[in-house]
This record gives structure tokens, C-alpha cells and sequence, in this order.
């Protein structure tokens, strides 16, 4: 989809933004693609500071996210990293960023913002989102099968005032406004699904750059703490506290309830556990009742991964990991199999224990 450039003497800067914890390769390839099918001068890679949509107690710390697009992008000549979200005050406010670029580089550079489908399908989330193609055309990147009736329907409500141009995906308004659809590769990578590969200890090589891969492994990024708390005579054992675990997943209408002991197996945890839910918002529902419910219980969850999509939410308990699955996903992952050395001490299939718990 190569656009023609209609402005010679302003620099065309595509600006990448999101938490990017981490930058991975689809990050990279989707840039690429935007980069070369716009004809633009520069991508600017821009880490959020402070997330209006993210908790920061969850995000990993702004140097370390920085410090690895750093990484990801040495070398391309057309790739940068910028800090600007980290120097100005409060939420990272995307139009209050391309506020900031337009006044300072408006003369010089023409800035086009790149969002993913799924951002903009939640676009009036955002503070002030009617502005943001008005000050920057927005480029929103989308993965075959593409959601055109979503989109379409989606820019029909948010923006209606926007029409198609006659060139392929480009909506434009009576006030200048710009908003273009652009295809792109489909990988299937995520940094949600790399942070939980790397907790659980699989490998993340050939998902993220080589330089970043060792740099999450040498900061150890997205794994539980390995000095665990002494245990004291009054606190439960990592094997009861699994039985409490198991029984509020069937408890929450968890399904196919599958515990293996990783004692001995894995440095990661003594237990995991493994279910799965009707739907994402099933699954989404359980994971949110079992960290309050189990809190009461003095079983505190240590960090959640995966609760914004539902489709593979993993919690830490300290000494036992629990991944709650959509059924399909669950397939996909098939964690069962590739830890088929670790010993069931029970199973349930179809609401029926299948096998009792030994110590």
C-alpha cells in the first residue's frame, strides 16, 4: 500500500507509542511495513511513562522498557527511541504528546500516529480522541482476516464526520482530519504472552530481538522473585494452598482442573495449575473473584498477567502459578504436554476429581 509524499520539505515521522513491555518483533515488522508502505523518514518508538489505561504497580519501570527499544532499534537507520512521555508530568495523554510535537516540530515535520485495531476500537476511552487525527494522521493497523464491518463501524461512531477518500483505507474530514486503515502482516506475537512465557520459564528467543531477549534475562524481567519468604509454623504449606486454589476455580465454574507438581522440575514454582473458562469474559470474571476471594484467605496474588484479553490469564501465587485458559487457547498452549514430566496430583474432567491429592 504505498502512499504517495505530497510534502517534500517536511519530514514524514510515523510515532509508535504504547507500554511496549517489551518491544517485540511484531512491533518491529508492523513499523517496518508502515514505514516503507507510507514512505516516511523516521518511526519514533515512544514508551508511556505513566499509562492512563495500565496500572503502574504492573508496568515495568520506564528505564528498563526504554532501555530495551533502545536496543531493539540500534542499527536501523530510521528507528528511533524517544523519551518524550518520561518529561512531562501526569498520565502520558497521547494528544497531549502530539500537542507537544506539533508545537515544537509542526514547521518542519508532518507526524503520522500508529495505533493498533484494538486501540481503536476503544479510541473514546482516550482524553480528547477527536483531536488526535486532527493534529497527527492517524494510521491504525490492523492483521488479516481484517475487522472492516468493526472499523467501519467504529469510525461511523466516533468520528462521523469522516469520509472515504477514494483511496484505499483513507478517511478523511471536512477539517482536515485524517484517519487511514493500513494492512499489515499478521505474527501472532504479544507482549502479554512473551511476560508469561518468560514467568513460567519457556523461551522467548526469536519472539523479541537477541539484544532485548538477554537484556530481560540479565535485568531478570517477568519472573517471579526467586528468594521466597521464610516459612513460619503458622503459615500453610504450598500443597494446601493449592487445594484452596483448585477448589475456588471449581468454586468459580472453572472447567478441566488439571494440577501439576513442579517440585523438583521447575525453580518457578512448586505448583501449577491449570483450567479453563467458558469465555474470555468467564475467565476474566474467575481470575477476578479468585484474587479477592483467596486475599481473604491469606493466599495474596503476587501479579496478574493477561486480565485486559481474557484469553490466557496467568496469576502468581508465590509458590503456585495458575493459568486460567479460553478453552481454544488452552489447545494452542498445550501446557499439559510440554510439562508431561511433572506428576498430576489431581485432575478433574467434566466436574469430576478424577484423581485425590497426596502430600
Amino acid at each position: 500500500m504505498a502512499t504517495d509524499r505530497s510534502d517534500n520539505k517536511k519530514r514524514r515521522i510515523g510515532l509508535f507509542g504504547g507500554t511496549l513491555d517489551p518491544v517485540h518483533l511484531g512491533h518491529l515488522r508492523a513499523a517496518e511495513e508502515v514505514h516503507e508502505g507510507m514512505n516516511l523518514d523516521e518511526i519514533w518508538f515512544m514508551p508511556a511513562y505513566q499509562p492512563p489505561h495500565k496500572a503502574s504497580s504492573s508496568l515495568t519501570s520506564f528505564r528498563h522498557r526504554l532501555r530495551m527499544v533502545q536496543l531493539a532499534v540500534d542499527k536501523v537507520d530510521y528507528f528511533r527511541a524517544s523519551d518524550i512521555e518520561a518529561k512531562r508530568p501526569g498520565p502520558s495523554y497521547s494528544v497531549d504528546t502530539l500537542n507537544q510535537l506539533v508545537h515544537t516540530l509542526g514547521r518542519e515535520a508532518s507526524f503520522f500516529f500508529i495505533i493498533g485495531s484494538d486501540a481503536f476500537l476503544e479510541i473514546e476511552t482516550w482524553k480528547d480522541y477527536s483531536r488526535l487525527p486532527i493534529l497527527s494522521e492517524l494510521v491504525v493497523i490492523t492483521r488479516p482476516p481484517w475487522q472492516t464491518a468493526d472499523i467501519i463501524k467504529a469510525m461511523k461512531t466516533r468520528f462521523p464526520d469522516y469520509r472515504e477518500s477514494g483511496r484505499e483505507g483513507l478517511f478523511i474530514s471536512a477539517k482536515g482530519g485524517r484517519i487511514r486503515v493500513f494492512l499489515i502482516t499478521r505474527m501472532g506475537i504479544s507482549s502479554t504472552d512473551i511476560r508469561k512465557r518468560a514467568r513460567i520459564g519457556l523461551s522467548t528467543r526469536f519472539l523479541v530481538p537477541e539484544k532485548v531477549r538477554r537484556y530481560m534475562v540479565t535485568n531478570k524481567l517477568y519472573i517471579p522473585l526467586m528468594e521466597k519468604p521464610q516459612k513460619d509454623s503458622g503459615r500453610r504449606t504450598a500443597l494446601e494452598a493449592a487445594k484452596m486454589i483448585f477448589e475456588e476455580i471449581r468454586n468459580n465454574k472453572g472447567e478441566k482442573i488439571c494440577v501439576l507438581d513442579m517440585r523438583g522440575i521447575s525453580p518457578v514454582a512448586d505448583f501449577f495449575i491449570i483450567a479453563q473458562g467458558r469465555s474470555t469474559r468467564h475467565v476474566q470474571g474467575m481470575a477476578s473473584r479468585m484474587k479477592k476471594d483467596l486475599s481473604r484467605k491469606k493466599i495474596k496474588c503476587r501479579g496478574m498477567e493477561g486480565e485486559d484479553e481474557g484469553k490466557w490469564i496467568l496469576l502468581d501465587f508465590e509458590d503456585i502459578i495458575v493459568h486460567l485458559f479460553y478453552e481454544p487457547v488452552r489447545s494452542f498452549y498445550d501446557l499439559e504436554g510440554l510439562w508431561s514430566e511433572a506428576p498430576r496430583i489431581l485432575q478433574e474432567e467434566d466436574g469430576q476429581p478424577l484423581e485425590e491429592m497426596n502430600g
